[in-house]
């Protein structure tokens, strides 16, 4: 993969490495939609034109630093992928298709609220939600696109607020929440300084978090690849590795025991893997 930055723009000149679909589409975002022939991104305050042509992708954008981040252009995955190899020697077919998803290096605050919403509820309703409380408490930064909303616009959402934008029975948990991360204790800088473990800890002590959002806050918000979500997906999947009965928070114990500190790398490969190459009774 070969990537330049010209000005405003990040061109990244091979799809090996980078299929912008399947990144944005794999279930660890919900802040973003379809354009034209492209995608629009949001994060925070910043937004990303992503626009594809043959095997060249360009992502526009005044803020490069931060989407080069955003979109981990530094990181080598195929050391990644060797890793995983090396922890679990027959693991190639379970990148099949997959080869091409990076995980996303996302706000902490936006993750936890979007998550939070994510229980229970399909894409659509997440992303429809999201832009619902964004297009409430955030801010107009282009025609039509809106920031997501920052701790402190949403300090005066009230459970009303929230479901009207058609969070439900989320609304209680969001308004929680946001009172939770104004505390000393939860706040979001401080939390990134503790271990995976205590940072663990701290997330689910928050209103709507339970393990499998934890897992997933902790991996596509602090980027704790030592964390493995499990859902239903992922439970299917463990039975083509073992026959053992064992509850998520034992199943999510026998992947890290494994795959160690890429376990969320290949967490990530075998949800995909599941969702759209085997199919599942």
């Amino acid at each position: 993969m070969k990537v330049l930055r010209k000005g405003n723009l990040i061109e990244i000149e091979s799809q090996n490495d980078f299929d912008i679909g399947q990144i944005l589409e794999c279930g660890q975002v919900f802040s973003f939609y379809k354009k034209d022939c492209g995608y629009v991104v949001v994060s925070m305050d910043k937004v990303a034109h992503i626009f594809c042509n043959g095997n060249k992708t360009t992502i526009q954008t005044n803020d490069v630093e931060y989407f080069w981040h955003y979109f981990d252009l530094d990181t080598d995955y195929d050391k990644i992928r060797g890793k995983i190899k090396e922890y679990y020697p027959h693991f190639d077919k379970f990148w099949q298709g997959g080869e091409n998803i990076r995980i996303l290096r996302q706000d902490a605050f936006q993750t936890i609220i979007s998550f939070i919403v994510s229980a229970n509820n399909n894409i659509a309703r997440i992303k429809k939600i999201l832009n619902n409380i964004s297009k409430k408490f955030g801010q107009e930064i282009e025609e039509g696109v809106y920031s997501f909303p920052t701790l402190d616009q949403l300090k005066g959402a009230t459970k009303e607020d929230f479901s009207q934008a058609g969070a439900g029975y989320r609304s209680e948990y969001l308004v929680k929440t946001i009172q939770c991360l104004q505390q000393e204790e939860f706040d979001i800088s401080t939390m990134a300084q503790l271990s995976t473990k205590e940072l663990r800890e701290r997330l689910l002590l928050l209103s709507g978090v339970g393990g499998k959002v934890a897992d997933c806050i902790l991996f596509f918000g602090f980027g704790r690849s030592d964390s493995f979500p499990v859902d239903t997906w992922i439970r299917k999947a463990y039975y083509l590795f073992c026959s053992t009965p064992r509850s998520d928070k034992d199943i999510s114990k026998y992947f890290l025991d494994i795959f160690k500190e890429v376990a969320g790398y290949a967490q990530q490969y075998i949800f995909n893997f599941m969702i759209n190459f085997r199919e599942v009774a």
